[in-house]
């Protein structure tokens, strides 16, 4: 039997009244169901985070496709992988991988040969892109005298380089002409080398030996050794310019008197021989030259966490003293360019200066490097150069530090 619901009629004021009230309940069950866990909205779950997965699959980015064992040319440098491929083919493609920023900027494009263009020892391949909205070329090269590869970003209006980073390691060197085998005799010694260059006197080498890290540093005009398989360290220094530079120091003693020898090498090609006092006195300081190779295997502990942020410096830099600093942005950078292009002295005379404007990192913040000098008075008359076109110019001073 059905119910019977009793019919009473309300008024105009009392149904007003059974809304607000029901509002009300509703809205307290509401605040109260969402505010208290398990008895409101499902509570979300929280997911820590698996560092082994995230490496694993920025593995697997970095390699998408996967190339390396089919590649012409794979190699890493301290930012990007770069991929050179299918191996022994006519027909190449180029993929190139930020590991910083975990993208592709370059997938699957297509390339030229490019033989010669650094010099007769390298082959290049190019392919062309864009990076933050400039025309590009990425430019792969190989040297057929020590199998060691770079990488380098040009911009394509100016044919400037934008960023240059020699190869950590090389996985696959299969270019024509290259030799399987560049140091006949000696073994597994390239592969063992972590760090080798010439300066204009000295040969140097840093390398594994059973698991040491150990140093050579050998005269060549004398042909004497200085320091004859000494345990090297690696350091990590806040002493700029040298501060995102891999730095190992070793040797006991130069000229009879106690000193250590620092040597450095950044990620775009810049390598450096210093012998420092106890005192902090530069008992010898020595560029790299560029008609012999750089060999760079530097293992991943050795590296600054910084290492190739400052990758805008073509290869084989000086490193003076005196530094003709500028203060700005990329505006001021290419004002820079502009009115002192890289390799003159334009309006400055005859100067014992690198022109080579760039931005350098240092610890007290980032600048960019007009000129560096070995003559305190030449650095200072680009500073005032400068300073006549509207510039933020002044003087710097790199210093040392013995350890």
């Amino acid at each position: 039997m059905k119910p019977v619901w009793p019919n009473v009629p309300l008024s105009r004021w009392s149904k007003r009244l059974f809304k607000s009230v029901a509002l009300f309940v509703t809205s307290v069950f509401l605040v109260t169901g969402l505010s208290v866990p398990g008895y409101g909205a499902a509570q979300p779950t929280v997911l820590t985070p698996n560092a082994a997965a995230e490496a694993g699959l920025e593995g697997l980015l970095a390699q998408d496709p996967n190339t390396v064992g089919n590649a012409t040319l794979y190699f890493e440098t301290a930012t990007f992988t770069v991929s050179v491929f299918p191996r022994n083919s006519g027909t190449l493609r180029m993929n190139v991988y930020n590991r910083d920023t975990r993208q592709s900027e370059q997938l699957n494009a297509s390339v030229t040969r490019r033989d010669g263009i650094i010099s007769r020892e390298w082959i290049s391949y190019d392919s062309f892109g864009s990076r933050a909205g400039r025309n590009v070329v990425y430019r792969a090269s190989g040297n057929l005298t020590n199998n060691q590869a770079r990488l380098e970003i040009v911009d394509l209006p100016t044919s400037s380089i934008l960023l240059s980073q020699n190869s950590t390691s090389v996985r696959d060197f299969f270019l024509p002409g290259a030799n399987p085998n560049p140091n006949p005799g000696q073994g597994d010694l390239l592969n063992r080398t972590f760090v080798g260059f010439d300066t204009q006197n000295h040969s140097v080498r840093v390398f594994n030996d059973s698991g040491v890290t150990k140093m050579n540093v050998y005269n060549r005009i004398t042909n004497q050794p200085l320091v004859n398989g000494l345990i090297a360290t690696a350091e990590a220094t806040e002493i700029a310019p040298y501060r995102c530079w891999a730095n190992y120091f070793g040797g006991q003693s130069f000229g009879g008197v106690p000193a250590r020898y620092f040597v450095r090498v950044s990620s775009d090609g810049q390598a450096q021989l210093d012998v420092i006092a106890p005192n902090g006195g530069v008992l010898l300081s020595e560029p790299r030259i560029n008609s012999a190779p750089l060999v760079t295997n530097i293992p991943q502990a050795d590296r600054p966490e910084c290492f190739g942020s400052g990758g805008t410096v073509p290869d084989g830099a000086g490193l003076e003293p005196y530094v003709a600093a500028v203060f700005g942005g990329d505006n001021e950078l290419q004002q820079v360019r502009q009115v002192l292009p890289s390799g003159s002295s334009q309006g400055v005379g005859g100067l014992t200066c690198v022109i080579n404007p760039r931005f350098e990192n240092a610890r007290q913040g980032r600048f960019i490097n007009a000129a560096e000098c070995t003559d305190r008075n030449d650095a200072s008359a680009v500073v005032n150069f400068l300073r006549g076109r509207g510039l933020n110019s002044r003087l710097v001073y790199r210093n040392f530090r013995y350890r």
